[in-house]
């Protein structure tokens, strides 16, 4: 009688500590779903110590995570920001750009300064960047010939050469069509500076 009594014991103790630990493993499954959810990395933190997983899993999980699906896609915008942006600055006031989208060989010059404002082109504004730009010695009269032919002057000693392409308009030599880009260039006779403004529409 007293045998029985120890093995029903037993058998009681057995279930009630299988039924235990499987509670414990639903709290940690629970706990492993809710960070990789919220925070990726404490799953891996958490799982490295109670191994549910095969680590193989883990990893997997950890990069198709809600976190580094998040983090990967505000990289991507971030980073294509970046690249217009820095196509934007220094792109378009290099001289071999310039003189290929004017078709005037332009003397050597330096970016002066540089400001920013936001023009209509449309409905939308859009970002434009105004450069002032400096020639480091004063063009001779041959330049302001080639300026005659082929830029605008409206009025005497200015200078204004314009232009747009994307959108379905075909872009200058070395510019791509796929962007969407407008272009002036303003050069006053008397003065050693020019200006250079450029930004998309």
């Amino acid at each position: 009688m007293e045998e029985l009594f120890l093995n029903k014991l037993a058998e009681a103790y057995q279930t009630y500590d299988r039924s235990n630990m499987r509670r414990h493993v639903l709290i940690k499954a629970i706990a492993l779903f809710l960070s990789w959810f919220t925070l990726s990395p404490l799953m891996l933190i958490l799982d490295g110590r109670w191994k549910l997983l095969p680590k193989w899993l883990r990893i997997v999980l950890f990069v198709v995570s809600p976190m580094m699906l998040i983090i990967v896609a505000v990289a991507a915008i971030w980073g294509c920001d970046y690249y217009s942006e820095h196509y934007m600055l220094h792109h378009f006031v290099r001289r071999r750009v310039v003189e290929n989208i004017t078709g005037v060989r332009l003397p050597k010059y330096k970016v002066v300064d540089r400001g920013e404002e936001w023009v209509c082109f449309g409905r939308s504004p859009e970002h434009t960047y105004d450069f002032t730009m400096g020639f480091k010695k004063m063009p001779d009269d041959d330049f302001y010939k080639k300026l005659d032919e082929h830029f605008d002057c409206f009025e005497p000693g200015k200078y204004s050469y314009s232009a747009i392409w994307g959108n379905g308009m075909e872009a200058p030599k070395g510019e791509s069509d796929k962007d969407d880009i407008s272009f002036s260039i303003d050069i006053e006779r008397v003065s050693k500076t020019f200006h250079i403004r450029v930004g998309e529409w």
